[in-house]
């Protein structure tokens, strides 16, 4: 008999299992493991026997190739019981999802790749692709000549397991404990965002519950407009007000738009006063109109301020926003806009300069009720990074800047084109 050192989980599933007396212990069904030291370490099995289902831990474990088929022996098996071990590979792994953090994207675990290490037999990698798949209907010839006629990639993708997220094997019952999706956590917020739109609800809310606030904030943001309504209303109370407090009123204003009044009123109420009044008028506005997607943080002062005095201002605010500092606008005693300037001219000047003495006058505005295809014509027109908004007064409510436009506008445009 060879000994294996590297094999494929699905090649050992099914066969016989021995202990050192060579006396069958049964057919193997599954297979525990713990995650708690990397990669998940082989520490107990599932098998079957006379139709009755056994669980055992076991002091050794080996495998080996004999006359084309895998014998598995063991020796100081002892049964134990089912809840003692968290994990098993069929129930939690096998033919579920599983996300690839290098390619960003989520896939089925098709195989899993096991190897001896110092030892010990632990999961390695994760195989992924039409090719496991027929090789475990045992026609795997038929698959590659099926792939082969429609011209489609049929050799399997190899995801080493540092370098993927299960959804599966985390502690569901203590999302507490250190980082659960450490992984998932590392990602850009739009990747994210991607990710957990093509998993189910149970999944996202999973994912969402663990994350911290601030990555929770951003990936909400990201999210198409059709899940965010789901994900906040599924959310616990306590982690839904901890995403609205790291959310600008206008981002809150696009959650809130996809649910009804009720809906709406029992996430209303954890807002402050003045924010969720805010987000009301926000959503008081109509469709594909500049109000619908503007934002209500920006930086204002007056005519008289000087350089130094805004520089002194700006270091004492609080979580400021790259896009609010954009442009930053002057205005007169009614709110009106009087010119603007960028950050760069508080680089450039001292700190006596009166900002009317520098600012660019007779800027662009543009109203909160007209179309939305205005804003983009006129921030592309001008090369703008940001265009005020006014009211039917011209007094300055917000401001619509070009990230927004192309993620809220042009880049929903181009996926829904793309499906």
């Amino acid at each position: 008999m060879k000994k294996l050192s590297v094999f494929l989980y699905t090649t050992i599933l099914g066969n016989k299992m021995y202990d050192e007396f060579d006396e069958v212990l049964g057919e193997l069904k599954d297979i525990y493991v713990t995650t708690d030291e990397g990669y998940p370490r082989v520490i107990g099995y599932k098998v079957k026997r006379d139709g009755s289902t056994f669980h055992y831990e076991f002091r050794s474990i080996n495998f080996y190739q004999q006359d084309n088929k895998v014998k598995i022996v063991t020796r100081g098996s002892k049964e134990i019981l089912p809840r003692t071990y968290s994990y098993l590979l069929s129930e939690h792994l096998l033919d579920k999802k599983i996300v690839d953090i290098n390619g960003k994207r989520v896939v089925r675990v098709d195989d899993l790749r096991i190897a001896e290490i110092a030892g010990e037999y632990r999961v390695i990698a994760v195989e992924t692709g039409p090719q496991a798949r027929f090789r475990r209907l045992n026609c795997e010839r038929l698959g590659k000549f099926i792939y082969k006629l429609l011209r489609k990639e049929y050799d399997d993708r190899v995801l080493m397991w540092d370098d993927v997220e299960s959804l599966e094997m985390v502690n569901k019952n203590n999302l507490q404990i250190s980082v659960p999706y450490k992984k998932l956590s590392t990602l850009h917020p739009a990747d994210l965002a991607d990710i957990l739109e093509n998993l189910d609800t149970i999944s996202r809310r999973q994912i969402f519950e663990s994350l911290d606030e601030d990555l929770a904030a951003d990936t909400l943001e990201q999210i198409e407009p059709e899940y965010k309504g789901t994900i906040i209303k599924e959310l616990s109370e306590a982690k839904a007000a901890e995403l609205l407090e790291n959310m600008p009123n206008d981002e809150i204003a696009d959650v809130l738009d996809e649910l009804n009044d009720d809906e709406r009123e029992k996430i209303l109420v954890n807002l402050e006063k003045e924010d969720a009044e805010e987000v009301k008028e926000l959503l008081s506005y109509k469709e594909e109109t500049v109000g619908s997607i503007m934002s209500t943080d920006y930086i204002s002062f007056n005519l008289d301020i000087t350089v130094g005095e805004i520089i002194d201002i700006l270091r004492e605010l609080e979580d400021v926003e790259d896009d609010e500092l954009y442009r930053i606008y002057i205005t007169d005693e009614e709110e009106r806009v009087l010119g603007a300037i960028n950050p760069g001219d508080l680089i450039l000047n001292k700190d006596d300069v009166k900002v009317k003495d520098i600012m660019e006058e007779n800027i662009d505005t543009i109203r909160y009720d007209v179309d939305i295809k205005e804003a983009i014509e006129k921030i592309a027109k001008y090369d703008l990074l940001s265009i005020p908004v006014v009211d039917e007064e011209n007094k300055l409510i917000g401001t619509v800047n070009s990230v927004d436009l192309i993620d809220e506008v042009l880049y929903p445009m181009w996926k829904k084109k793309m499906k």
